[in-house]
């Protein structure tokens, strides 16, 4: 199966080299390229832009406008700059880019129970930008990642989360995974992970949208569930203003409900998706899902 990226430019050369870019051209400019390098890739590239307007359309129903896939590559592309400025700018520089924080208050909750947090997002606006508002808050922060293409990709998206204070933890799809991300809860740490992108065929639970039905992956509750780890969704959206504003919503703190285990783990896994509903349909061009999405 082809992969969803481009095996051309998701190299840790090229990415090294949208740092130094994004350093020269400044947070304007490095958007203004973005912008017009994403569009390029939308037109040049028709079978990524019919995944995105096929994922578009559980949100936005049959009747959607082009302009908001070509909108959706665009934004990508901005954001993707605000990402490479991230590792050319000093931290009160990319401290800056935060127009708001809310619901902080509701991760500090969660870790008083003292079994760590899991912290779930989607692939909504400039996510990685949480890891730098984590430190600011003193917060420990695991962030999991599959596999790179290369190896020298890994190391370089280590490196720099690692310059916000962030740790990232490799998995795959075996049990030393599951033992690996509970000891970092064990030891009182917050775990990231995004949940509406399933990989390989591991479960998923069917959650209804407006005009659809949209795959999450069960991991996140599996993970609270066995652990003792609340539950914590959190979004990070772009501004009209230019900034990002992020926020933590309430915990979830999973319980078995009874000798059924996959009606409790479905259960969950939807009240937690449906905290998505609201971030995902208000900001459909944020929502970068370029992987043709599961609809068994």
């Amino acid at each position: 199966m082809k992969p969803h990226y481009s095996q051309t430019l998701y190299r840790a050369f090229w990415f090294d080299a949208g740092v130094r870019l994004a350093g020269i051209l400044g947070v304007k400019g490095a958007r203004t390229v973005g912008r017009v390098v994403a569009e390029v890739y939308c037109v040049a590239h028709p079978r990524a832009r019919a995944v995105v307007r096929n994922n578009l359309a559980l949100l936005h129903g049959p009747q959607l406008h082009e302009s908001s896939v070509r909108r959706t590559f665009r934004n990508f592309g901005a954001t993707l700059a605000d990402y490479f400025q991230l590792g050319a700018r000093s931290k009160p520089e990319a401290l800056a880019l935060i127009e708001s924080r809310h619901g902080f208050e509701h991760i500090q909750n969660a870790l008083a129970d003292g079994k760590g947090v899991l912290l779930v997002t989607a692939h909504t606006g400039l996510f990685e930008l949480g890891g730098l508002l984590m430190e600011e808050f003193h917060l420990p922060l695991v962030v999991l990642s599959l596999p790179e293409p290369s190896a020298a990709l890994n190391r370089w998206r280590a490196a720099y989360r690692r310059r916000w204070g962030a740790e990232t933890l490799q998995v795959g799809v075996d049990q030393f995974s599951f033992v690996d991300i509970t000891r970092q809860l064990g030891q009182g740490k917050c775990v990231a992970m995004l949940m509406d992108r399933p990989q390989g065929n591991g479960d998923v639970v069917m959650a209804d949208f407006p005009h659809g039905r949209v795959p999450f992956s069960t991991g996140p509750v599996w993970l609270s569930l066995l652990s003792g780890a609340p539950l914590v969704a959190a979004t990070i959206l772009a501004t009209e203003s230019g900034g990002y504003a992020l926020e933590a919503l309430p915990p979830i703190r999973p319980r078995w409900n009874g000798p059924d285990r996959a009606a409790t783990v479905r259960e969950y896994t939807l009240e937690l998706a449906g905290r998505f509903r609201e971030p995902l349909c208000n900001h459909p061009d944020q929502w970068y899902q370029f992987a043709p999405l599961s609809q068994r």
